[in-house]
């Protein structure tokens, strides 16, 4: 059995979900009254890009030229340090709307970029091998 990555829990009550590339907030107050419910969607930059920040900034710092290269360049993508910035620029624009704080991903200057939030935890699901069915009951 083998584990795979579904998302991350950021804080209490945000999550980011791989699979439907979103990120959303569900808050309560303990009470059916008070619940709250938003949501954000990326675009396939932004979602590659807060993908590999959350894997690779949490605590470290990433420099402008690896971010340039793994999400533009190895996708033979046309980069350039001001599309970076207006990608992240608007990824922690979102990132604010669901209430996390401005300059979630933050620049160090002259050095990179890094991940500027401490309770993120990476979440998991356990995929099972099961068995395939074929011709009359017999299992491969």
């Amino acid at each position: 059995m083998s584990y795979q990555l579904y998302g991350f829990l950021i804080g209490k009550d945000i999550h980011f979900d791989i699979e439907h590339r979103q990120v959303y907030r569900l808050s309560s107050n303990g009470t059916e009254k008070n619940l709250m419910f938003g949501t954000v969607f990326f675009s396939e930059t932004m979602f590659q890009l807060f993908l590999y920040m959350l894997n690779n900034a949490r605590g470290n710092r990433v420099s402008k030229d690896e971010l340039l290269v793994k999400i533009w360049e190895d996708k033979k993508l046309s980069s350039s340090p001001q599309r970076l910035w207006q990608v992240l620029n608007g990824l922690n624009k979102k990132l604010m709307s669901l209430g996390l704080p401005d300059g979630f991903i933050a620049t160090i200057r002259g050095a990179g970029y890094t991940v500027n939030y401490k309770e993120i935890t990476p979440l998991y699901y356990r995929v099972s091998e099961l068995p395939i069915v074929i011709n009359d009951g017999e299992f491969v």
